[in-house]
């Protein structure tokens, strides 16, 4: 099995549960039956979907999730807190029972930090250089975790987009092929936001998996982030979920949020 943000799926309760965020996940997912749309059904689809897109999405998060995951034949669940600071800035932690914390991931748009607080340790790299992909597994980058999180569009083709709806007639289906991957993103048409997204490649299927139900939007704003999302894939063999709790804030966020001290007898080894 593919190396995955757990240096071992086994270990997974005594090593980073918190950090799962970053893997996503695997299962029994299937690809999606759709009905077809006359012309003018698939333009009015297009339009909704550069609509959706072409909204100025917030650049900020900061959020908590109760996290859960079903891997390998091995459950559990921690509280975590999100941070992020599009495109490659991120602080990721898993807490204990008491709120104090256990690890932590940071990037801060050229370095990628994962501290183990338990075992007093620090690994060092590069954003999506080695100690990244040690850990997580190709094609994800940071800059593809914010959108893919929120529920938002990374970015749309030129050209190349087919418009599809689901049997129920409650959703619209749209695929197109960028960077290698496949993509199948489907748009519920009463909410207008994203219900699913699914990652695929020709020859090496369904990558990941992620399916929002419900989401908080910030009324001053207009932003919105899922309320919960359950990732499946075959990147990693399991289920995680990840349902939003405590705050919610978009506000930007201070560049020492993605620098923290470091304790001076954490034991680090750099992986460039």
């Amino acid at each position: 099995m593919k190396a995955t943000l757990f240096r071992s799926i086994r270990s997974l309760s005594a090593l980073l549960p918190g950090l799962a965020l970053l893997t996503l996940l695997a299962g029994c997912s299937s690809l999606p039956k759709t009905a077809a749309l006359n012309p003018a059904e698939q333009q009015s689809a297009l339009s909704r979907l550069h609509d959706f897109a072409s909204a100025m999405p917030s650049s900020s998060v900061d959020t908590g999730y109760d996290l859960a995951w079903d891997i390998m034949g091995q459950s559990g669940k921690t509280e975590t807190q999100l941070q992020m600071e599009a495109p490659d800035m991120l602080r990721f932690s898993a807490l204990d029972p008491l709120g104090r914390l256990l690890y932590l991931a940071v990037a801060d748009g050229q370095n990628f930090t994962l501290v183990d607080n338990r075992a007093a340790t620090v690994q060092r790299g590069a954003v999506n250089g080695p100690l990244w992909r040690k850990h997580v597994p190709e094609p994800l980058a940071i800059s593809s975790l914010m959108p893919l999180l929120g529920g938002r569009v990374e970015k749309l083709p030129a050209y190349g987009i087919r418009a599809e709806q689901n049997p129920e007639k409650s959703g619209y289906w749209f695929f197109w092929k960028e960077g290698g991957l496949n993509h199948h993103l489907l748009l519920d048409k009463k909410s207008g936001l994203v219900a699913r997204h699914i990652l695929a490649k020709d020859r090496g299927g369904i990558l990941l998996d992620l399916r929002y139900t419900g989401y908080d939007r910030d009324r001053k704003t207009g932003y919105f982030w899922p309320k919960l999302t359950e990732v499946e894939g075959r990147l990693v063999r399991g289920t995680l979920t990840l349902k939003r709790s405590g705050r919610l804030s978009f506000d930007p966020l201070p560049l020492s949020t993605f620098h923290p001290e470091i304790p001076s007898h954490f034991k680090e080894e750099s992986l460039r």
